[in-house]
């Protein structure tokens, strides 16, 4: 008997964990994303929400979209050459024809994905990831998907302009590791345990119901 209990709590459980993963697929279509990279030298990440409206005073711009505050919770980790983190950013997607910094790898200079943080008034610290050409399929849309392999170049004060002096100087170039991976929302993760903790108590009540129904009337 008591084997028999806990085969069908099995298989109340499983049922639950099937219904959380159906639920789940709305969970799934959160909006924030978080984008890693790891190399020899730096390594880091930065959660960004994709549902972020772009910059309009890019919009006539063909090759490239600014998404100001789009960056949640950043961390670039310099190893001796410091440490970046907080939890507001911007994030910039550009695609270019390998003419804009000379000094990054002809492979992978092309497509740009940066984050942006804002140090003053008139200077930001910029870590920009180059890909390969066609990396995010000729989209300025921020990527739900990178290549593994990139290339990192960190300046500290960038001061504007798109010229290799206007950026200022690097304090970091090194090749990366690199992914994206969906995080669900807080408020999904908590209706998932939610319905799994109700499906089981309902299963719970109803074996103590049926339990009672077969128990002998003494009197």
């Amino acid at each position: 008997m008591t084997l028999l209990k806990k085969l069908s709590l099995a298989a109340a459980s499983a049922a639950a964990f099937l219904a959380l993963g159906s639920f789940g697929i709305d969970a799934a279509q959160a909006a924030l994303y978080k984008y890693s990279f790891s190399g020899e030298d730096a390594n880091g990440y930065f959660i960004y929400d994709t549902d972020t409206e772009p910059d309009p005073q890019y919009a006539s711009i063909s090759n490239r979209a600014f998404y100001p505050n789009a960056v949640k919770e950043y961390k670039v980790d310099l190893g001796s050459l410091g440490l970046y983190e907080g939890t507001t950013a911007d994030a910039n997607i550009y695609l270019i024809s390998s003419d804009i910094n000379p000094e990054i790898p002809a492979e992978y200079d092309s497509d740009v994905f940066s984050l942006v943080v804002q140090t003053s008034d008139s200077s930001a610290f910029w870590a920009d990831f180059y890909f390969q050409e066609g990396s995010f399929g000729q989209s300025v849309e921020l990527p739900t998907s990178v290549p593994s392999a990139g290339y990192i170049d960190i300046k500290p004060n960038v001061t504007g302009g798109e010229t290799t002096e206007d950026r200022g100087e690097s304090l970091l170039r090194s090749s990366v590791t690199t992914k994206i991976e969906k995080i669900p929302e807080p408020t999904s993760s908590a209706a998932l345990l939610a319905v799994g903790a109700g499906f089981i108590l309902r299963y719970r009540q109803r074996r103590q119901a049926q339990l009672q129904n077969c128990i002998p009337n003494l009197q």
